[in-house]
Formats: C-alpha cells, sequence, structure tokens
C-alpha cells in the first residue's frame, strides 16, 4: 500500500507539473502585439488558407489571419479578417493576393503597395477596413484556362499538320538531298586541294607584296612627315620665308624712299644746275659782246619809250 501511495503521489505530482509547463508555455507563446482589424472580400476559392496563417507586407511578417466566414448578404462571397501590426503603413493604393506556400498547399496573405497614395486607411474592430483582393497566379490561370486550353489546341492542331505524312516524306526527300550534297561538296573539296597546293606560294607572293606595299607607305610616311617639318621651319618665324618677307618689305621701303625723296631731290638739283647754266652762258655771251664790261662793267641800259634820253627806234637803230 505505502508503494502504491508514493507512486500515486508521484505521478499526481508529474501530472502537475506538465499542466503548470504547457500553462507557462501558453501565457510566454501568447502574441500581445495591438492588431489593427481589416477585412479582404473574395468572391473566389480560398482553399489553402485557414486562421492563423501569416499575413505579409512585401515579404515582411505583419499580422495573422483572425477569422474566415461567408458573407449572408452575398452568396459566393467569403468575408477574411486579417490582423495587422499597427505601425503597417496601410494606405489606401494597398492590395493584396492570395500566395500559395511551397507543396503543402497553403496559403498567406500578401499585402502589396503601389505607391499611388499616402494617405493612411483609418480602421476599428466595429468598422474595419476593406482592402482589396485580387487573384493570385493561380487565380489568373483559371481565369485565363479557356484561352489557354485554346491555344494549346492550336498549337498541337498545328504540330500534327507539320507532322503528317506527306511533311514527313518530304523532310526525308530534304535530308537525303542534304545528304548528297555533303557527298558533293566533300568530292569537290578532294578535287580543290591541289589547287589550294598550288595557290600556297602565290599567297607566300601576295604576303611579301604586302609586306613591301607596307615598307614603301611606310616610307612615304616618313617622307610625309619630312616635308611637313621642312614647311614648318620654312613657315617658322625665324625661317626663310620669314626672312624673304622681310627682305622684301625692306626693299620696297628702299623704292619707296628712292621714288618720293631722293628722285624729287636729284630732280630740284638738276633745275637748279640748269638755271645757273642758263646764267653762266647769259654771262659769257655778254663777255662775247662787250668784252671791256669786265673791267668797265655793264653798258647802261638804253631808255626804252617814254624814259628820258629815248630818241626813239631810229636813232637806236642808228646808234647800234
Amino acid at each position: 500500500m505505502e508503494n502504491r501511495s508514493h507512486a500515486l503521489l508521484a505521478g499526481l505530482f508529474t501530472l502537475i507539473l506538465l499542466i503548470a509547463a504547457a500553462a507557462v508555455a501558453f501565457w510566454l507563446g501568447r502574441d500581445r502585439t495591438a492588431l489593427l482589424p481589416y477585412e479582404l472580400l473574395s468572391s473566389q476559392s480560398v482553399s489553402g488558407l485557414s486562421p492563423q496563417a501569416p499575413v505579409r507586407y512585401q515579404g515582411v511578417p505583419v499580422g495573422r489571419v483572425l477569422t474566415m466566414s461567408l458573407d449572408p448578404n452575398k452568396p459566393g462571397q467569403v468575408r477574411i479578417r486579417i490582423g495587422v501590426n499597427a505601425d503597417t503603413p496601410i494606405t489606401s493604393s494597398t492590395w493584396a493576393e492570395l500566395q500559395a506556400r511551397g507543396v503543402t498547399g497553403s496559403s498567406v496573405v500578401e499585402l502589396h503597395e503601389e505607391g499611388s497614395s499616402r494617405e493612411r486607411l483609418a480602421t476599428s474592430a466595429a468598422s474595419p477596413a476593406t482592402i482589396p483582393l485580387r487573384g493570385g497566379f493561380f487565380s489568373r490561370i483559371e481565369d485565363r484556362g479557356d484561352a489557354i486550353l485554346a491555344n494549346v489546341e492550336a498549337v498541337t492542331g498545328q504540330l500534327k499538320t507539320m507532322l503528317s505524312s506527306a511533311n514527313m516524306q518530304a523532310l526525308q526527300s530534304t535530308l537525303q538531298n542534304v545528304a548528297s550534297v555533303t557527298e558533293s561538296l566533300r568530292g569537290t573539296a578532294q578535287s580543290l586541294q591541289p589547287a589550294a597546293q598550288r595557290a600556297e606560294p602565290l599567297l607566300a607572293a601576295l604576303t611579301r607584296a604586302t609586306e613591301q606595299a607596307n615598307a614603301m607607305a611606310r616610307d612615304v610616311g616618313e617622307l610625309t612627315r619630312a616635308a611637313r617639318q621642312a614647311l614648318v621651319r620654312l613657315n617658322a618665324n625665324d625661317g626663310p620665308m620669314s626672312m624673304a618677307t622681310r627682305s622684301m618689305d625692306e626693299l620696297s621701303w628702299a623704292a619707296s624712299r628712292l621714288a618720293n625723296d631722293t628722285l624729287p631731290r636729284v630732280s630740284g638739283m638738276a633745275e637748279n644746275i640748269g638755271t645757273a647754266a642758263r646764267g653762266v652762258t647769259s654771262t659769257m655771251q655778254r663777255l662775247d659782246n662787250a668784252p671791256q664790261s669786265l673791267i668797265f662793267g655793264a653798258p647802261p641800259a638804253r631808255p626804252g619809250p617814254g624814259e628820258p634820253g629815248f630818241a626813239g627806234f631810229g636813232a637806236n637803230t642808228g646808234a647800234q
């Protein structure tokens, strides 16, 4: 009896200890973060989504799914209430979509932001704000399933037409023609080998001619550079062209001075010499006519008409 009572007490103590540990773990793991409620309205299937599923904003966990229920006023519509952290920037341009996670088939709520609005979306527990829910990848595929199937059927029909027996025979004949052309090209290549061997000396000669042409081009380039340097030296400030230009300027200045200064002076001197020569000639004529004038001086001038002593033209003529 005593052993059974000790075992009962030990088991009871162990059970109480486990219950206390579970209570502590539940209390420690309880999320005490204040969440703001929002609602999502979906007219499509929300399979894979369950309460307590995570809610992410641009990939960052910000909350969880609180409840899921059918809208009694609109048959076929699902109301999803989510709780989001108070510091999450939910605006009027925020939208949501359901995304499948992994291969388990479970879904999460992904919130996206278009960025067209900065106005925060007001919400409360009594009147939660509604965030538009858009179809995810699989829902978009489901919506366009008919069009995709139609395209697949059209492609399948085209492939069937392409792989018909007539086209396959044409393809086989084409492959045979390609094989025959390949054989003929191989024979042509073999026949061209002797010509290619004979062409090797010609190619070597062409290579040497090209090298000689390159050498000539280098020589021409060097001559061009030398001529350019010579022209630069000729046109330099102290070069021959500049010196010849200065010499021409000096000759032009000397000719101008000779024409404008020296020649007029020489002409004036010649006129003065001519005047003096005429005066000497007149003096020599007077000496020839009256040599005594060299001793006695020049005779007095005869009086003219109206002057005292004028005896008339006849007397003057006779006196002479």
